[in-house]
């Protein structure tokens, strides 16, 4: 091994006449690569040390501004300290030894126990004195002098070496991550920074950083009813802020791989109830009782010819942190205004080009695809002209024809990219088994019932929802007020998480609900899937069901996913699991949030624009990016569900691992 300093390598590095700091760490690593590494055992441990240095530059070099004299002074100290060069030799079998500085407190105490042992404490302080000012340290020599012939000179270092511990000031960056993550107001954060206003910036410079977070203000346009961007400029946008979070993974790519980029999206639309306010429209006729907001998730970015190779995967592609608003208009949802917006965004998507883009002087190329699995049962009906919702988009076959599993329709491949809607799947197959548990006691459909059969009915409803209420915590089948009732997404989670217990109190079939839960355990999984074990298994599940309860027709849904559930998942172009819809779910709650809490209220457009600017910031790539994710315990799959899954790909990310890291955070979402 050998011992240089700091300064030394900073010196090297300096040599590089680029004005890229990036370069010149480049250059600084090359350098030691040649002079130091005579195997490849010693160049892979030398880039794995000097990683550590590199980064801790880049940090000291951004807080100087990129300005030389001022890291020079803040940083003299820091670049006085040691750097030890790694030279290994792996011919001794056995574990590497570490150098002295890595080894833990235990292994330090161990490995000076005979020094200490044999050697007067004066000696050795004596001994660290010389060595010291040997090196050049002599202030170092003279402090360890002054503390240990007096204890109030060592109180009296300590104190000062607290203080200048103090934190580093925030970046407006920072800061402005705060505000999203807190969801603080303008006065809120005031108030926080009037506690320490050397460590949080003014709000003016967080202001510059929030609008860093917007498209060009020329390609957003606001109305009293309406908010919406130029997909094109949007898309770019997004590209650009993912580029300064992957600045260096970027610069590693090859030239092929930089103009053959390409960033996978889902979109969808959905409509919810809102609060009306007292302003009045220009308009009569328009209402904001009711919005319809459009949106899409960035998922991956993928390059290479086979585009294979994955540069960004969405570490949480089912929470609202990427989901970026299009369009929102107050109105109702309709049919008709499902086909306007869809036909819109897909105009949009047609006309769309590749963003081109420079990064320290190279260009990449990153074309868009886009996918339209953010959707619900209603919105794939309006896109197919479904009109029956007993009725498959899919294959067109009717409730009476569900139960036929020997009769093959004719599907419709365009109805395949939908995927199937993970979210809204979970909770209308928790409904069907509710329905079908109070079908019970009469076992019939739509056959006509005595007025006793319907007390039977209405009675095995009640003691159903007694039972979840007392014994699980849960309410079901129970209206809202307002809008909606109680099932959603938790309580679909909270029903399928026994299996024991939810069949004894609806006396439904306990394997057949086991295995929908291992059926949606699957989709939602983000894995890739085993198609043919899949299908297998979907199809004994409907086998099973129309054995059990052949007298009650399957759901549009159920139907969906136990018999098409194979084919779209085999269309899918990314994991089944992440073209789920709950982001956009999240976002119908969001948008009262933000309307209340975070716009101004003297003008309809004004408002508008702000909900419009908070959905794009609390989106932002390169903020959520910086987010801290909450770390949610998550559960390990059901055996039943590996079986369904593919093994694990040898890995085809490259060096890309660290932007994939994920804590398993999905936000909660609740259908309205």
């Amino acid at each position: 091994m050998e011992v240089v300093t700091r300064r030394y390598l900073f010196d090297k590095m300096m040599e590089q006449n680029s004005p890229s700091i990036n370069e010149k760490l480049e250059y600084l690593q090359n350098y030691l690569l040649v002079s130091y590494g005579d195997s490849d055992e010693d160049k892979k441990y030398i880039k794995k040390k000097i990683s550590y240095f590199k980064t801790e530059i880049k940090k000291r070099w951004s807080k100087a501004r990129s300005t030389l004299e001022k890291f020079l002074i803040s940083n003299d100290a820091w670049l006085a300290g040691t750097f030890v060069i790694p030279i290994k030799t792996y011919n001794k079998p056995g574990r590497p030894t570490k150098i002295f500085s890595e080894c833990s407190d235990r292994t330090k105490r161990r490995k000076t126990e005979e020094v200490r042992s044999s050697v007067s404490k004066e000696v050795i302080v004596h001994a660290a004195q010389v060595i010291l000012q040997k090196e050049g340290k002599r202030n170092a020599s003279q402090v360890l002098k002054d503390i240990t012939n007096s204890p109030a000179s060592a109180n009296e270092c300590k104190k000062i070496h607290s203080k200048s511990k103090a934190q580093d000031p925030l970046t407006p960056r920072e800061a402005l991550r705060m505000c999203v993550d807190a969801d603080l107001t303008r006065s809120q954060y005031e108030i926080v920074r009037a506690t320490n206003r050397s460590h949080f910036p003014c709000y003016e410079l967080v202001l510059k950083a929030k609008e860093e977070c917007y498209p060009p203000k020329e390609t957003i346009r606001v109305t009293a009813s309406c908010a919406e961007s130029d997909l094109q400029s949007l898309l770019d946008h997004t590209v650009t802020r993912l580029s300064i979070f992957l600045e260096e993974v970027l610069m590693s790519l090859t030239e092929i791989e930089r103009n053959s980029l390409q960033i996978i999206c889902k979109w969808g639309c959905d409509g919810s109830q809102q609060a009306q306010y007292k302003q009045k429209f220009m308009n009569d006729a328009d209402s904001d009782a009711n919005i319809f907001l459009s949106s899409f998730v960035p998922l991956q970015i993928v390059c290479g010819e086979d585009k294979r190779k994955i540069v960004w995967q969405n570490p949480t592609p089912s929470s609202p942190r990427y989901c970026r608003p299009i369009r929102f208009r107050f109105i109702k949802e309709s049919v008709d205004i499902t086909k306007d917006e869809i036909n819109y965004v897909r105009d949009s998507v047609k006309s769309l080009k590749a963003t081109e883009m420079e990064l320290n002087g190279q260009k990449f190329s990153f074309s868009h695809s886009l996918k339209m699995t953010m959707v619900d049962g209603k919105v794939c009906n309006a896109a197919t002209d479904t009109k029956s919702t007993s009725r498959c988009y899919i294959c067109g076959a009717t409730s009476k024809e569900f139960n036929d599993l020997s009769k093959k329709n004719e599907i419709h491949p365009e109805s395949l990219e939908f995927g199937l809607s993970n979210l809204h799947a979970r909770i209308r197959l928790f409904e069907s088994i509710l329905h079908l548990a109070y079908k019970l006691p009469v076992r019939k459909y739509r056959e006509r019932k005595t007025v006793a059969e319907k007390m039977l009915e209405q009675q095995k409803k009640k003691e159903i929802q007694q039972r979840f209420r007392e014994e699980v915590g849960i309410l079901v089948d129970m209206p809202k007020c307002n809008f909606g009732n109680t099932n959603d997404g938790n309580t679909s989670r909270r029903f399928f998480e026994n299996p024991y217990l939810a069949a004894e109190i609806t006396g439904i079939d306990f394997n057949f609900i086991h295995r929908i839960k291992v059926i949606l355990e699957a989709i939602s999984s983000g894995h890739k899937i085993d198609v043919p074990k899949f299908d297998e298994y979907a199809m004994e599940t409907a086998k099973l069901y129309v054995e059990l309860y052949g007298w009650h027709p399957m759901t549009p849904t159920m139907h969906k996913i136990l018999v098409h559930g194979g084919k779209v998942i085999e269309n899918s172009l990314v994991p089944i699991g992440q073209l789920s819809e709950e982001a956009a779910e999240a976002r119908n709650k969001h948008f009262r949030s933000y309307r209340l809490n975070f716009a101004r209220k003297f003008s309809r457009e004004e408002c508008n624009l702000d909900i419009y600017h908070r959905l794009l910031l609390t989106s932002d790539p390169l903020i959520s990016s910086m987010r801290k994710r909450k770390k949610v315990r998550s559960k390990p799959f059901l055996q039943e569900t590996l079986q369904l899954l593919l093994p694990a790909e040898p890995n085809t990310k490259g060096t890309f691992d660290k932007c994939m890291e994920s804590d398993g955070e999905d936000e909660l979402s609740f259908i309205e």
